[in-house]
């Protein structure tokens, strides 16, 4: 019956120890993914706003050299990140290709007008300016028309901000998770051991003589834990720049190693508090109270 029971407790104990593993592991991949998303929230939102065009539409009576200065002052233009012109030719060529048919062939000229796409960087780009920059295109004598896609701005400005929101909450959640997964194992693994705490202070043992196996342990099993997981978490980036390029574009090494080391770090301190709470509770125990 003896032997029965020392085996259910070694095997309690080995699954205690799997279990924070794991848990560890999960707790270090979610922090790095969730990380690696903060990263790129910020960098996303810029890139999407500075993919928003001011399509300028200029007049018939125009003529290239004319077009030619005015592109000149506007690459001038505080917060001007590209000016491209584009032909009434191109646009036709654009348009015939997303139809798929000639549409020149039913009319007898082209209708389409000359355009010059600006672009801004995200830190001069604003709902709330773009109409004032839109007054300042038309003082050009050249310009007749000014298209831009507001929609677009507006909910990339209101929804990001939403979903920046949801996402700390989010992030607070599985961090939640994280720390009471890693705990609660780190306390079942120590309460097998409950018995043989109380039994070194007994004979004399210190309380650091004593905490000093279970940190060592717990944290050389958080490190290998840690490792597993942050290389899980590089071969998954690796994996998504595989297939999107554009990603790396994003984050960088710098970015990456420092996002390592954050949540090793937090990974860490979870599991040195937790194992050092939980020994000292038992220590703090009188002998009959082991037994509840």
């Amino acid at each position: 019956m003896a032997l029965i029971t020392e085996k259910f407790l070694k095997s309690r104990l080995l699954n205690s120890k799997i279990s924070v593993f794991l848990s560890t592991v999960f707790s270090v991949l979610i922090m790095g993914l969730l990380g690696v998303i903060a990263i790129n929230y910020s960098s996303l939102g810029d890139s999407l706003k500075e993919n928003i065009s001011f399509n300028l539409v200029i007049k018939d009576k125009v003529h290239e050299i004319e077009t030619q200065q005015l592109i000149k002052s506007l690459v001038l233009v505080d917060g001007v990140k590209s000016v491209n012109f584009i032909s009434k030719n191109e646009s036709a060529e654009r348009l015939k290709e997303s139809i798929g048919e000639n549409f020149l062939d039913i009319l007898e000229e082209n209708p389409l007008k000359n355009i010059i796409e600006i672009k801004y960087y995200a830190t001069y780009l604003k709902n709330n300016n773009s109409k004032e920059k839109i007054k300042k295109f038309m003082l050009y004598h050249e310009i007749e028309d000014v298209i831009y896609d507001e929609t677009i701005l507006l909910l990339l400005e209101h929804n990001f901000q939403k979903i920046g929101i949801l996402f700390l909450i989010i992030s607070a959640f599985f961090f939640l998770i994280a720390f009471i997964l890693i705990n609660s194992n780190i306390r079942l693994t120590i309460y097998s051991k409950r018995f043989i705490i109380k039994t070194m202070q007994l004979v004399g043992a210190t309380k650091k003589f004593i905490q000093r196996p279970f940190l060592r342990n717990n944290l050389i099993l958080s490190i290998i834990a840690c490792l597993i997981g942050n290389l899980i978490l590089i071969c998954l980036i690796l994996l998504a720049i595989d297939h999107l390029p554009e990603i790396k574009n994003f984050i960088s090494l710098h970015q990456l190693l420092y996002l390592i080391i954050i949540t090793s770090v937090l990974n860490l301190g979870i599991t040195f508090f937790s194992t050092l709470i939980c020994v000292r509770k038992y220590l703090n125990l009188k002998t009959d109270e082991l037994y509840q």
